[in-house]
């Protein structure tokens, strides 16, 4: 998945932020330079080794139930959409702009996660 978050970052005006979490660690973080950040990096820093992780085991855990799995989760801050995707050895979180499309970004991601051949994973 070496880079993949500069390609990821190109694939919609509308997205603002990229990061890659790998193995508990963060190996990517991207801002668009036509997006400034709404808030100070610790923060995100924060959402990706902590929030995003536990958001992703306890959505995964209820569709692993009966639903066939996660896919991808996206919640809608005050500011912005994020979209986070399970993906191999973490996941990938992609900052999108309130008028942007989450559900259409989030497929576009996956498949560029396919075509790479890092994911998305559905989580089961």
């Amino acid at each position: 998945m070496a880079g993949i978050a500069k390609d990821l970052l190109a694939l919609d005006p509308k997205i603002r932020y990229v990061a890659v979490n790998r193995n508990g660690a963060i190996a990517e973080m991207l801002q668009g330079e036509k997006h400034p950040s709404f808030n100070p990096p610790e923060t995100d820093r924060m959402e990706e080794l902590l929030v995003n992780p536990v958001a992703l085991e306890l959505f995964a855990r209820r569709g692993n139930l009966d639903l066939d799995g996660l896919r991808f989760l996206i919640v809608r801050y005050g500011l912005q959409f994020q979209v986070i995707l399970p993906c191999a050895g973490g996941h990938v979180s992609v900052g999108v702009e309130a008028d942007g499309d989450p559900v259409a970004i989030a497929e576009r991601v996956g498949a560029r996660l396919s075509a790479s051949g890092q994911g998305p994973l559905i989580s089961r």
